[in-house]
């Protein structure tokens, strides 16, 4: 990719669209200094391009100088701005209200740009607030798998080992992902590929997103051939993983935990995690746009309860398949923890394993791009806990929600 934007750069070199592109691609690789010149060349050709503005604050809050939050403020008095934009500009201001610690305008800030993220694919978000709320959350357990005969494709599948990194945003998944990509084995990651969920809602999409939809009357049923080969077709996208390991970090297949093992006998699941307040206040001061849930408190505070419910669930019904990992235990342990990691899935661990960090082809287009970059800092419990009277209104609500830990 890289490769080609520049040789297009050669023949357009004010070409906004291209210059973001390359800049993105260069900050998965975590060619910092190159994205940051980059965003900063494009504002200059164009200062009314939020994305850049975007992009700047992504590789360091501190890129965005007092003189870019001017040109923000003068950008969002205009009439022209669509919602996202607007969205991406609140978020920022934010950004400098947390700076100057106006928590109160942080807050307003942040609740202003998620409406408007929200609002900008209204349609996809409503639908996929109802398919976690009303039909995944509600039928997990009660999957009917119709299977023909055993074929080809199911005895291929035996021989594959894939390892499910599930939980939150936010909770250390990236780490973990970069970890296992450093062992011995050359272990690829397909990222946050959504390959299950896509191609579940692929077959039951007709039924649920129907006028005539009926929960009481509903049956979850999956086609196993059908989905065999809709994953298989999918996963082919991003590489050849027939009779190999491979790392899928699609962090909401907690749900479709039954549903993986049916294809992948041999699947290990990887649950990472974190303090419950830590990681509400995480997400919602995150920027997570193709996520419908994570753009107000309550919303999030939902979708966790379904995702403790689940888990608990397939914790008990599959203990052997499934490892917990938290991430305050995992900054003090890391060594101690690697190790059982590397057990579990069966691969060979190594000291410099720890050193993921030094890699020369680590790329990451999760918001932890930076993070994964430097060595493993030590858990901060502090660093929310300024945030969590947005929480006390909850506290009766939800069990696990303990403000007083």
């Amino acid at each position: 990719s890289i490769f080609y934007y520049k040789k297009y750069l050669n023949i357009e070199p004010k070409s906004e669209a291209g210059l973001l592109n390359l800049a993105i691609a260069k900050q998965a690789i975590g060619d910092l200094k190159f994205a940051k010149d980059l965003f900063i060349k494009i504002i200059k050709i164009n200062k009314l391009n939020i994305r850049a503005y975007y992009g700047l604050y992504m590789l360091d809050v501190n890129f965005l100088k007092e003189d870019l939050f001017i040109n923000l403020f003068e950008i969002s008095k205009s009439e022209k701005l669509n919602l996202y934009q607007k969205g991406i500009i609140d978020f920022l201001f934010s950004k400098q209200a947390k700076i100057k610690n106006e928590n109160k305008k942080e807050i307003e800030y942040l609740q202003s740009s998620h409406k408007n993220i929200f609002d900008s694919n209204q349609s996809y978000n409503l639908s996929a607030q109802f398919y976690y709320n009303k039909v995944i959350s509600k039928f997990y357990d009660k999957l009917n798998i119709e299977v023909k005969e055993k074929n080809n494709n199911e005895i291929d599948n035996e021989l594959v080992n894939p390892i499910f990194i599930i939980g939150l945003p936010r909770s250390g998944s990236t780490l973990i992902e970069s970890i296992l990509t450093s062992s011995e084995e050359n272990i690829i990651s397909v990222g946050e590929c959504n390959v299950f969920n896509t191609s579940i809602i692929d077959q039951i999409g007709p039924k649920i997103y129907s006028d005539k939809f009926d929960s009481k009357k509903f049956e979850f049923t999956i086609n196993k051939e059908v989905l065999n080969k809709s994953i298989k077709e999918k996963y082919s996208q991003y590489s050849e993983i027939k009779l190999e390991k491979f790392v899928d970090k699609s962090l909401e297949n907690f749900f479709n935990i039954e549903l993986i093992r049916s294809i992948y006998p041999k699947a290990k699941f990887i649950h990472t995690y974190r303090n419950p307040m830590d990681s509400v206040i995480s997400i919602y001061q995150s920027m997570l746009p193709e996520l419908s849930w994570t753009h107000n408190i309550e919303d999030i505070l939902l979708y966790m309860d379904n995702y403790y419910k689940v888990l608990k669930y397939f914790k008990s019904k599959y203990p052997e398949i499934i490892m917990d990992l938290k991430l305050e235990e995992f900054t003090q342990k890391r060594e101690l923890l690697t190790k059982k990691l590397f057990d579990f899935c069966k691969l060979g661990w190594r000291a410099n394993i720890l050193k993921f960090y030094e890699r020369k082809d680590l790329y990451s287009k999760t918001l932890s791009f930076n993070q994964i970059r430097s060595k493993v800092l030590k858990y901060n419990k502090k660093k929310y806990q300024s945030y969590f009277n947005l929480l006390t209104d909850y506290k009766n609500k939800y069990h696990w929600l303990n403000l007083n830990d």
